[in-house]
């Protein structure tokens, strides 16, 4: 790492490590290139451990407030569903997607759905569940969206999805990752309690998951769950008492929330629903006996940097949808626990993290 106005302590980012932690001490600038932005100091990828950066920040630069962003004019929702998100780190909104928009994502899901039959275990693109087979298929996740068909990436980059997400991070937009769930009837895609960011932590905390639901999902087939306002709370250690990755939040520090007040974000086919990757959310089971198909996308402002790989890349990560590339990096000095290295160990899913912590 070059050492252009930067130290580094590795005994600190050892102490983090153990802790799971990173945290930096104020927002800080960072120098080079980076998603092939210019920048002036160069952090290297992302170690077995994290490490402490100290740098007097740029006095021109100021981050992005929510403040900042309400003060653009709203592209697809209003001002007040921009308001809302700001304060409960959630928001649901019928009517976003255009009809023709939601019947080709239905299509292709219809497609891959189809292709699944064919296989017998879980791949680079299907995450099968244990009852899959070819005459019944159970796909709990469709992974890296945008790289299993071309027009789910001109869904991400080209529809008023990428026009919602500057509406909530700004109008300068970076991708992130996309994938499509589906909750099938019964128990077995139950989600835990637990927050986005742990697990794909970044340099602040901008990143929003747009999801799209591609049919009608009532409250008994299991909606995303939020507890609102939980996005200005602590961010949670998603790990059991030996250090293992489970992808939810431990049952002690959950007793600290308040559920009582959690909002199911239901909607009609094409709704759009946001969550803020610092929002506690989950999803229990679909009592129906239809599936529920959502597909889902990750933004973040352009100023926000991933110093952890992510669980799955995709061939788009890291590219501007709307505006233009950061030319500094807001750090958050907000400590963010610090996930598995996924560039060495792989990742599943949540529906695999979570199944492996509570069944052994």
């Amino acid at each position: 790492m070059k050492s252009d106005g930067f130290t580094s302590s590795i005994s600190q980012a050892k102490l983090f490590r153990k802790n799971f932690y990173f945290a930096v001490d104020q927002p800080t600038v960072l120098t080079d290139t980076v998603d092939g932005a210019s920048m002036s100091g160069r952090v290297s990828p992302p170690t077995a451990f994290p490490v402490i950066l100290h740098h007097t920040p740029d006095p021109e630069y100021d981050a992005v407030t929510p403040h900042d962003i309400l003060a653009h004019p709203a592209r697809v929702l209003t001002q007040a569903q921009r308001q809302t998100y700001f304060e409960t780190g959630c928001l649901a909104a019928d009517g976003l997607i255009p009809a023709a928009w939601l019947d080709r994502l239905n299509a292709l899901s219809a497609e891959f759905l189809e292709q699944s039959r064919s296989l017998s275990q879980s791949n680079e693109a299907f995450d099968l569940g244990p009852s899959h087979t070819a005459d019944h298929p159970h796909v709990r996740r469709l992974r890296a969206l945008v790289d299993r068909h071309p027009d789910f990436w001109r869904f991400a980059a080209e529809s008023p999805l990428a026009d919602i997400a500057a509406d909530l991070v700004g109008p300068d937009v970076k991708f992130h990752s996309s994938k499509l769930n589906y909750k099938w009837p019964g128990s077995g895609e139950i989600v835990k309690w637990h927050q986005d960011i742990p697990a794909w932590p970044h340099t602040n905390y901008s990143p929003v998951t747009l999801g799209v639901y591609l049919d009608d999902v009532p409250a008994a087939q299991g909606p995303l769950t939020c507890v609102p306002g939980s996005q200005n709370g602590p961010i949670f250690v998603h790990r059991d008492d030996a250090g293992a990755w489970t992808g939810s939040i431990r049952d002690a520090d959950m007793a600290t929330v308040d559920t009582a007040g959690a909002i199911d974000l239901t909607g009609r086919a094409g709704a759009v629903v946001a969550i803020n990757c610092r929002t506690v959310h989950a999803s229990r089971a679909n009592a129906t006996d239809r599936v529920r198909p959502v597909a889902l996308f990750i933004y973040s402002s352009a100023d926000a940097f991933a110093w952890m790989a992510p669980p799955t890349p995709t061939s788009h990560t890291g590219d501007i949808v709307r505006g233009n590339p950061a030319t500094v990096a807001h750090l958050d000095p907000t400590p963010c626990p610090v996930p598995p290295d996924w560039a060495r160990q792989g990742y599943g899913s949540i529906f695999t993290s979570q199944k492996a912590a509570y069944s052994a």
